[in-house]
């Protein structure tokens, strides 16, 4: 058996193990009994070898397996066992049906005994590692790999999950000695080569990662997953035409994988082809609606577009089906506020406000939006709240800010004073806009529309203020 995915189905795992099991066999189709002419020339079936009849069970297994009926998999596995009881291969394939049957606990029963029996059986070992990586138990899985290693140490498959497992723990110098000594045991490995290109990725080592890809692809030139990684390895080398070219076969080897179209949107969008992005980004999400990614994306070119209902739609989806993505939520606040969204654009905020202690402009954006929404009694107590949790030694101007929200009175002096002295252009173009963005909720438009053109003006596009003052100066010019 070959543990050469990084997901697996049961049954999938079952048709592996199928095909992995020594001495079964090719099955390229059924076979047909041997008649033989008898008597007055009728027809008598043969008496049928051991080989033969274990050949037409192997069949009639592949034919119910192929057709999702592992219940009567699982009785013609039992027929196999009684014509050869030896072969040690049959243990693990009928724990690998048990597993799509949902019958873990027998499976793993079956397992034990074997082992307990034939500790060295590396087939039932490679299963017990999959049931268990199947079932999550991440501990059980990881000892099932270092026995296979242990009794097999050239193993270049067991090698290659250990360090697919060492590099899910974040340990890269022992990923990367795993995946050499699979190399060295078996150098045109593919999944050991992507596995090590991983690595050097990891070291921004692009080059030495897309030299390791094309082994990997001239090893297995029908796998998705090599073509998608040396994709990866190519746009950071600013290869672009070569990068597509890769990801367009990634598409064409495995159309019904959403990630493929997720790469492929996102170097569409980075090159600027907004209308190829949205459709390939449309098709990951009709592939698999619950992945969030695909939403942000296809958000923020529907948002660039005009179409700014759609986006928030796209916002918040991606929010519901990962609440602590900080930057949807931002995202989708900047939209609500534009919008004059105002109970959205709060409770976004507020929501990435909580997921990251980085941002304390969050709480200012989180009050100013329940204040611009008329609820400025809300926006007193949320902003006496929320100033206890920033770092007025770190974040000064935030907290000056969110103090003039709970004061709601004149400016003071003080914080003249540190938005004048503050370095970053960043923050005072944020500072800048938190104070138009009050004084036009208190009325004083004039003052307000001062600081929020000094914000628009400070040339610091991609801050979040910066984003809401233009929308803010937008509803100042038509009147709102």
């Amino acid at each position: 058996m070959r543990l050469r995915t990084a997901t697996r189905s049961a049954a999938a795992l079952a048709v592996i193990l199928l095909a992995s099991c020594a001495g079964l066999g090719s099955r390229s189709g059924p076979t047909e009994p041997p008649s033989l002419p008898g008597a007055a020339g009728t027809l008598v079936p043969a008496e049928l070898s051991a080989e033969e009849k274990e050949r037409m069970a192997l069949d009639a297994l592949g034919r119910a397996m192929d057709s999702g009926d592992y219940e009567s998999a699982l009785g013609r596995l039992v027929e196999l066992v009684e014509l050869d009881p030896g072969n040690r291969s049959y243990p693990a394939l009928r724990s690998a049906l048990c597993l799509s049957l949902g019958r873990t606990d027998e499976a793993r029963a079956l397992l034990s005994a074997e082992l307990a029996a034939y500790p060295d059986n590396v087939e039932a070992l490679y299963a017990l590692a999959e049931l268990e990586r199947f079932v999550g138990n991440a501990g059980a899985h990881r000892a099932a790999i270092e026995a296979i290693v242990a009794r097999h140490p050239g193993d270049s498959d067991a090698l290659t999950s250990l360090g697919d497992i060492h590099y899910d723990a974040k340990n890269y110098r022992k990923a990367e000695e795993s995946y050499d000594a699979a190399l060295a045991a078996e150098p045109g490995n593919a999944e050991a080569l992507k596995g090590l290109a991983r690595v050097k990725f990891r070291r921004d080592d692009a080059k030495g990662a897309l030299a390791l890809l094309d082994k990997a692809v001239a090893a297995a030139p029908d796998d998705a997953i090599a073509y998608l990684d040396r994709s990866r390895a190519l746009y950071e080398l600013g290869r672009y035409a070569e990068c597509e070219a890769d990801m367009d076969k990634a598409v064409e080897l495995a159309p019904g994988s959403s990630w493929n179209y997720v790469e492929r949107g996102r170097l569409y969008l980075d090159t600027g082809r907004l209308e190829l992005a949205e459709a390939d980004l449309s098709e990951s999400i009709r592939l698999n609606p619950d992945y969030f990614l695909p939403y942000v994306y296809r958000a923020s070119i529907r948002e660039n577009s005009g179409d700014d209902e759609a986006a928030l739609a796209d916002y918040k989806a991606a929010a519901r089906l990962y609440p602590d993505y900080w930057y949807s939520l931002e995202s989708m606040g900047v939209l609500a506020y534009r919008l004059g969204d105002w109970k959205t654009s709060f409770a976004s905020f507020d929501g990435a406000a909580g997921y990251t202690k980085a941002h304390p402009e969050y709480y200012v954006a989180a009050a100013l939006s329940l204040y611009r929404g008329g609820d400025a009694r809300a926006a007193k107590e949320y902003a006496g709240k929320k100033l206890p949790l920033i770092d007025r030694g770190k974040h000064q101007v935030h907290w000056l800010a969110l103090r003039l929200v709970y004061d709601q009175g004149e400016m003071t002096a003080e914080a003249e004073l540190a938005i004048s002295a503050e370095k970053s252009l960043d923050i005072k173009a944020g500072a800048l806009f938190y104070l138009g963005s009050y004084w036009i909720a208190k009325g004083r438009q004039e003052l307000g529309l001062k600081y929020l053109r000094l914000s628009y003006d400070s040339e610091r596009i991609g801050t979040i203020e910066r984003r809401m003052a233009e929308a803010d100066l937008a509803r100042l010019a038509a009147g709102d």
